[in-house]
């Protein structure tokens, strides 16, 4: 359940912890906070269409409000405060906070970050 227009960048933790121990260990960045971000922002549309593709099978997007999704949220029993938290992201994404690329994160690490493509395919191969 994701709201229209949202746009998001994949981050895998370990590609992440990777470029945090270059940071500390090597010292090869220079700046208050770093901009880890993949290299190509996508949708939550292409997110299910690359997922129906990978898991063969139909994959849909359903557009909730705000109110629906924090309605869904309350009804599993998450705190208020970690709803407010998912709530805020939820806005965030859809107002693009999120769909911002930087090469930071591959110069650290040296290649190319994972796709979403292959971080599915290897969550779903274990």
């Amino acid at each position: 359940m994701f709201g229209k227009e949202i746009s998001m960048i994949p981050k895998v933790f370990c590609t992440l912890a990777e470029a945090t121990a270059v940071i500390l260990t090597e010292q090869r960045y220079d700046g208050i906070t770093p901009h880890l971000t993949a290299s190509e922002a996508i949708d939550m549309d292409r997110i299910a269409s690359i997922a129906s593709k990978v898991l063969e099978r139909p994959i849909r997007r359903i557009v909730v409000s705000d109110d629906e999704y924090r309605d869904h949220l309350m009804s599993r029993g998450l705190p208020e405060a970690m709803v407010g938290m998912l709530t805020g992201m939820f806005q965030a994404s859809r107002q693009g906070d999120f769909s911002q690329t930087n090469p930071v994160l591959e110069n650290l690490i040296g290649r190319s970050s994972v796709s979403f493509t292959d971080f599915l395919k290897d969550s779903i191969s274990q």
